[in-house]
């Protein structure tokens, strides 16, 4: 049976939403650092203080998940080579500059060979913008005061890049799924920080822990690291390499979109349930298990497209590569996530290995 493209980038949104939620390059301790001593829940009562923060800096953002690198397949036009870039976001290295001035004012530009994406918010206006597509996604924020990350694919999907973003969803989880403890006072570009190690309590996650660096004066966060169970190197992390606390300046936040870029408006949920208002067609979502092994699923509604039509063969072939075919379905297993394919159009995932996954989907 055939796939629509949307099950290549689909293998690739979850990975980076799921591992992103449940995170933690290593810090090496620096002996002239002597931090008047904090607990691990006064550390990471800083880390939550510094939402309101203001700064600019340079980030390397690095994610070793087994995934095969898609680089050459994220050039030109076309599905398959959407599909493609959103997985090159998972894979290798990238660099991006990072700007924020409060709660509601965030611009991330990462750093592409001869382009950049960018992702600008003030206030309720988000856009995206793609040098290399030329392609432009506005979107308005709901009243009811959410805040997204403000780093994205170019379909909209939220990733986790910085370590604000990422320690924000660490901290979530925390307990009393997790033990927290203290590591050593170390120096990241420059600051002196606080460093926490969170471990699983859940056996049955691949996350083996998530290394959590605050800055020691400003409570934001510096550095965010993953690591996999049975992998010695991180599966995904996120660090400044440099970094100012002073306020940006205005004009780093105006963004009006060229001339000659696509335009897309998008609709962002309102509810709870991810619907929006208006849209009868918008796809359910459900969350199996809770902690660090929950499962979180996406079912389209009815009159939503069950992905069955034709698509070119290099998205088949990107899809072959990256999945294994299995009873009802394909299934994508890295180091750190496993993410379930269903033929009737279903998308699972969760921070657990693939057999368990399918089990649990199975038994819904």
């Amino acid at each position: 049976m055939k796939k629509s493209t949307r099950w290549a980038t689909a293998a690739a949104v979850p990975v980076a939403v799921i591992a992103a939620s449940i995170v933690v390059p290593a810090v090496s301790a620096t002996a002239d650092v002597d931090l008047p001593d904090k607990t691990p829940q006064q550390v990471l009562a800083l880390a939550a203080s510094s939402s309101g923060a203001s700064y600019s800096g340079t980030v390397e953002q690095t994610s070793d998940l087994g995934l095969p690198d898609v680089s050459a397949q994220a050039t030109g036009g076309g599905s398959s080579s959407d599909a493609a870039g959103a997985l090159e976001l998972l894979t290798g290295s990238h660099t991006a500059k990072v700007y924020a001035d409060g709660a509601t004012k965030q611009r991330i530009q990462v750093i592409d060979q001869l382009a950049e994406r960018d992702v600008i918010r003030v206030g309720s206006s988000v856009w995206a913008y793609d040098s290399k597509t030329k392609e432009a996604t506005h979107a308005t924020l709901p009243d009811q005061g959410s805040t997204p990350t403000p780093s994205a694919l170019p379909d909209g999907t939220a990733v986790p890049q910085t370590p604000a973003e990422l320690a924000d969803l660490v901290l979530s989880s925390v307990e009393p799924t997790t033990t927290v403890t203290a590591d050593s006072d170390v120096r990241v570009a420059g600051r002196d920080a606080y460093q926490l190690v969170l471990t699983p309590k859940d056996s049955s996650t691949l996350v083996a822990s998530a290394t959590l660096t605050v800055d020691a004066e400003t409570g934001v966060p510096l550095k965010v690291v993953v690591a996999a169970k049975g992998q010695s190197d991180p599966a995904l992390s996120a660090g400044f390499t440099s970094v100012d606390f002073g306020a940006p300046a205005a004009s780093v936040f105006a963004f009006t979109p060229p001339a000659d870029a696509t335009v897309t408006d998008v609709t962002v949920p309102t509810g709870a349930s991810g619907r929006s208002h208006g849209d009868a067609a918008h796809a359910e979502k459900a969350v199996i298990g809770s902690g660090w092994s929950t499962i979180v699923g996406v079912t389209p509604a009815a009159g939503s497209t069950d992905g069955t039509s034709s698509i070119d063969a290099d998205a088949q072939g990107l899809l072959d590569q990256l999945t294994t075919k299995v009873d009802g379905g394909r299934v994508l297993e890295t180091s750190l996530v496993s993410v379930l394919l269903t033929d009737d159009g279903r998308v699972f995932a969760g921070a657990v290995d693939a057999s368990t996954l399918q089990a649990a989907v199975a038994g819904q």
